[in-house]
């Protein structure tokens, strides 16, 4: 599941929220400043300024795009004036620009060559600098970094520093950590951990590569460095690290915390955050999120059209990837949203959301709900507020087989933390990545009430894998396919299903294809067609359908069979 690099640059987020704001709620209802209520894992920001100032990092060292990033983070605090752009990228951008309802522009950005004309600007709304040296340890980077959102204050190399004052820029030094004895991550983050991450904000904090072509220099750090959390990056294949990053996740409130960012590895990171009932939001990628994070937060979900009448039929939905990532949201689904506009309602098809979106990402969301089809189903991608592993099903080093939590007490937190999010984004169906034991079913169960259904993984085919109803009517299914990427393999399999089916009862079969991969909404609709064709009595339904569906097969069942011998309608499993 991992997000693959090649697929992320799609447009930037700056004009996907200019565009957003033409469908959002009347912006007078915005906040006038930062507003972060207990119960709110991440902050909402101010209404954005109608003209914004940008900066085109492509010509920026990696040093100076962390040193703009805190400006963008401390600029945004007070009311998002500031996006961080890449030129890389320009005709994505510019075809946003091109939509005839954007209310909000960009002026003409600032590059490298003016950067310093960009901080005078500016120079005024911070307090300083913490100066640092990554040539003795990259990991100091996000040291410096956290160190210099915790004071109001830019990090910026010896270079950076007399460069500004150079171009006249005086702010003054109010940290200097280039003697800071640290050679490795583990002393990096011990350091950050004993010095500056008892005063951190805990509801969040931010893994991010400081180092190498594919680290993370711009992306989601604007949102720490506003706020005051911690960026780290620790290796949980290693054992030292992963539990170093225990200690963090230890002191972080489960049901009211996420991480932001991504991880050295999927599973590694996943299981080792799950232990704590701390859920992922991939990130790592996510463009200007303080100020796609400012203006109204009232979310508008799509009308979900009525249930078709249950009959003795095949029953398929299918489920697209990779919703739990907000920059997918961000980037490629938006590409392929807009690809897909003349076949999308063609066939039902659900499309996996990240909940988190209601607070940095509110215009997004509200994006895609109001340019929905009826056919166009919205369900939450794993696992709920946040990507969380429960069980994992794939050894790797560092991610153990197995239950990833057996702490009720933590996962009744996190699903109750997902119940209100859930509720918030009108999402009514889950994805979870790989399994759920009895245990961590009946915590969906108690404290998700509103959920209609919970998908679960069914990686090589393992039996382990099941579907079943929980007391309350909560139906944990498995899928027929998880992750499918092949045209043939999606048709057989439901050619396979159909050949099941009797006149006796209905038959439910649930599918996951790659949402980025060669099974685009175009080649679903021309698959659907083609199985109907060979296969008359299947219909293709949503999530939430296809769930409410099942329910009514089940209460049929069990009215016309006695009470000793329950049954329940077939599944594809």
């Amino acid at each position: 599941m991992r997000k693959l690099p090649m697929l992320r640059p799609y447009p930037c987020a700056l004009a996907v929220f200019c565009c957003l704001l033409a469908i959002t709620p009347s912006l007078a209802q915005s906040p006038s400043s930062l507003t972060w209520p207990a119960g709110q894992v991440l902050p909402h920001f101010p209404t954005p300024a109608s003209q914004l100032d940008a900066l085109d990092v492509s010509g920026l060292s990696p040093d100076e795009q962390l040193t703009f990033c805190a400006l963008a983070g401390q600029v945004n605090r007070r009311q998002p004036r500031l996006a961080l752009i890449d030129s890389r990228h320009e005709p994505e951008r510019e075809a946003w620009f091109r939509e005839p309802t954007i209310d909000l522009d960009l002026n003409p950005p600032f590059t490298a060559a003016t950067k310093h004309k960009l901080l005078a600007k500016y120079a005024k709304e911070v307090a300083g600098v913490v100066l640092y040296d990554p040539s003795r340890n990259a990991h100091l980077r996000n040291v410096a970094f956290t160190a210099a959102g915790l004071r109001k204050a830019l990090p910026v190399t010896r270079g950076t520093y007399a460069a500004l004052k150079q171009s006249g820029v005086e702010l003054p030094i109010l940290e200097d950590l280039t003697s800071l004895k640290a050679t490795t991550a583990i002393e990096a983050y011990e350091h950050l951990l004993n010095t500056y991450w008892p005063r951190c904000e805990k509801r969040f904090i931010v893994s991010a590569r400081p180092e190498g072509r594919e680290g993370d220099y711009y992306h989601t750090r604007d949102l720490a460095a506003a706020c005051g959390a911690a960026t780290i990056w620790l290796d949980c294949q290693d054992a030292a690290q992963r539990e170093l990053y225990g200690k963090f996740l230890d002191d972080m409130p489960a049901g009211n915390a996420v991480v932001l960012g991504w991880y050295t590895t999927e599973r590694s990171g996943m299981t080792t955050a799950t232990k704590f009932g701390i859920g992922m939001v991939p990130s790592d990628h996510f463009r200007n999120a303080t100020i796609f994070a400012g203006g109204s937060h009232k979310i508008t979900p799509p009308r979900t059209p009525p249930t078709p009448t249950l009959k003795n039929k095949l029953y398929i939905t299918i489920f697209l990837s990779d919703g739990d990532n907000i920059q997918y949201t961000q980037y490629t689904m938006r590409r392929l949203w807009d690809q897909a506009a003349n076949a999308r309602g063609k066939v039902p098809l659900n499309w996996t959301m990240p909940p988190g979106l209601v607070d940095v990402a509110p215009g997004i969301l509200n994006y895609y709900y109001a340019t929905a089809t009826p056919n166009d189903c919205f369900v939450c991608g794993p696992s709920g507020m946040g990507y969380i592993m429960p069980v994992n099903t794939l050894a790797e080093p560092g991610a153990p087989l197995g239950s990833a939590i057996d702490d009720r007490e933590r996962l009744t937190a996190f699903t109750q933390l997902s119940a209100r999010y859930l509720q918030r984004a009108g999402l009514r169906v889950v994805t979870v990545w790989d399994n759920l034991t009895p245990m961590q079913r009946e915590v969906y169960a108690e404290n998700c009430p509103d959920l209609l259904g919970v998908t679960v993984q069914n990686f090589r085919d393992d039996p382990k894998v099941a579907s079943s109803n929980a007391a309350s009517g909560l139906r944990f299914e498995r899928l027929v396919r998880a992750y499918c990427g092949s045209y043939d393999d999606l048709r057989n399999s439901m050619e396979e299903q159909y050949a099941k089916l009797d006149d006796s009862e209905p038959r439910f079969a649930a599918y996951q294809a790659i949402g980025w991969g060669a099974l685009t909404p175009e080649q679903l609709v021309k698959l659907s067609e083609e199985v109907k064709q060979k296969c008359p009595n299947v219909e293709f339904v949503r999530a939430d359908h296809y769930f409410e569906l099942q329910r009514a097969a089940r209460e049929r069942a069990e009215k016309s069979t006695p009470k000793t011998t329950a049954s329940t309608p077939s599944a594809g499993s």
